[in-house]
């Protein structure tokens, strides 16, 4: 006959029922609410009696005190499900549908699928903004009422935002509606009001203008540059860098300093003829870089993905000749191993290397200042992805019967991105030769 189950053997018990003497009641709330671990997670759970129904939740923690924080959290919540829903508490709020989509967006990261910085930059805009709006309410009942209120309220912001900032705000909304559908919270998307996309192209360099750059660049190599706030008649402020040793203008307040390196001719040269984006400056290691020297000669740059695209880069001829040299200054340093990043490799640390791109951004701000070259003569804003668009609009421009297709394959982007952005100020007068050239009448023999 076989032995009957003691009653008060854990064994027999369920995993998932709390071990009694980890129950831990949280000071100043009900004696219902508690706290507790279970042989089924590593993790502590919330639990909370009311109205006839038990409602639990992992808090995703191992530590106690963050625990008893989350558990408060947790019956902040219960209870405004209540007042507002009855004893029918199961509504999903926003917020729990947000951490849904957070949790899978970090398993993208985890797959490489996603970068960290994409992660982090999404996060930033929910809680800067999206969360203080709609986190405690329910994902059933937004609608298209509820999302044209927000709508409205970004429209007045101060100071005021981009059409494309506004638009990818009600992005990040609908991915966390897309992500309560597929948990079955909610039977359908609601409509979205329309926001019209202002495509704004960044600002590019002429081939006189890189001239300039590039001799501006030579020119300041050594010489250390402050950053000072100006404040005007008025009473605004601009930021701009002053060659240290020149005259400030009167009340100039310093705000840093950057020395010019020859690193900064490097990435100007390297990047107009390498298709890269800043951030690639900030991830390249020599193992990423394969020199080709066949019938053409050019770098094969296998980066790290970004902005979803993978494909391997061919370069221009000159970006051979530029990193070489580059790899002979970081040869003397002892920084030229397969591991060792090409630009500001001194900052070897992953977490450093934000900072290196900072410095790398820093430089090339005071030379666009130095040499007037900020703004463009219709009044664009370059920056450090202006080189970038430079060397997209280049083949546009000098190459021959380019495949833009092939360009946008090579330059990790889509043809309609180059039609959009990249291609936006390509005008006639650049193609005249195209434009005017002729085909040979065709002579029909008899």
């Amino acid at each position: 006959m076989a032995r009957a189950k003691d009653p008060s053997d854990r064994s027999t018990r369920h995993r998932s029922v709390p071990i009694p003497e980890t129950l831990t009641p949280i000071p100043g709330y009900p004696t219902k609410l508690v706290i507790f671990m279970s042989p089924a997670s590593s993790y502590w759970w919330a639990r909370y009696y009311s109205e006839g129904r038990v409602f639990k939740r992992s808090t995703k923690t191992e530590n106690k005190i963050e625990a008893m924080r989350i558990a408060r959290r947790f019956f902040d919540e219960v209870t405004w499900k209540i007042s507002r829903h009855g004893v029918d508490a199961s509504a999903v709020t926003f917020q729990e549908a947000y951490e849904s989509l957070m949790e899978a967006e970090q398993a993208k990261v985890n797959r490489r699928q996603l970068t960290a910085e994409t992660l982090s930059n999404r996060k930033y805009r929910f809680e800067k903004v999206i969360l203080p709006y709609f986190a405690k309410r329910d994902v059933a009942r937004i609608d298209y009422t509820e999302l044209d209120n927000f709508l409205n309220n970004l429209s007045n912001n101060d100071p005021p935002l981009s059409l494309s900032t506004i638009a990818a705000y009600m992005g990040l909304i609908r991915k966390v509606l897309q992500q309560a559908a597929r948990k079955t919270w909610i039977h359908h998307i609601p409509e979205f009001p329309k926001v019209g996309v202002e495509d704004k192209p960044r600002g590019w360099f002429t081939i006189d203008e890189y001239k300039r750059l590039y001799r501006g660049a030579k020119k300041l190599t050594g010489c250390t540059m402050d950053q000072c706030r100006i404040i005007e008649n008025d009473g605004s402020s601009r930021v701009m860098w002053i060659k240290r040793g020149e005259r400030r203008p009167i009340g100039a307040e310093k705000i840093r300093s950057q020395v010019i390196t020859a690193e900064l001719n490097d990435v100007l040269v390297f990047t107009i003829n390498s298709f890269i984006r800043p951030t690639d400056l900030k991830n390249m290691q020599h193992k990423h870089v394969q020199v080709v020297n066949g019938e053409n000669v050019y770098l094969k740059l296998t980066l790290p993905p970004s902005k979803g695209h993978k494909h391997p880069i061919a370069t221009m001829q000159w970006a051979v000749r530029v990193y070489e040299r580059i790899c002979k200054r970081n040869t003397l340093k002892g920084m030229c191993g397969p591991e060792d990043y090409v630009f500001v490799p001194e900052r070897n640390n992953k977490n450093s290397r934000d900072y290196a791109l900072a410095v790398l951004t820093r430089q090339f701000d005071a030379l666009l200042d130095v040499t007037g070259l900020k703004y463009s003569v219709t009044g664009d804003v370059r920056t450090l992805y202006s080189l970038r668009h430079s060397c997209i609009m280049f083949r546009l421009i000098y190459g021959r019967s380019i495949n833009t297709l092939a360009l946008a394959r090579n330059a990790r982007t889509s043809p309609e991105m180059i039609d959009r952005f990249y291609a936006a100020p390509l005008q006639g007068e650049m193609a005249i030769a195209e434009l005017q050239s002729k085909q040979r009448p065709r002579i029909w023999e008899r």
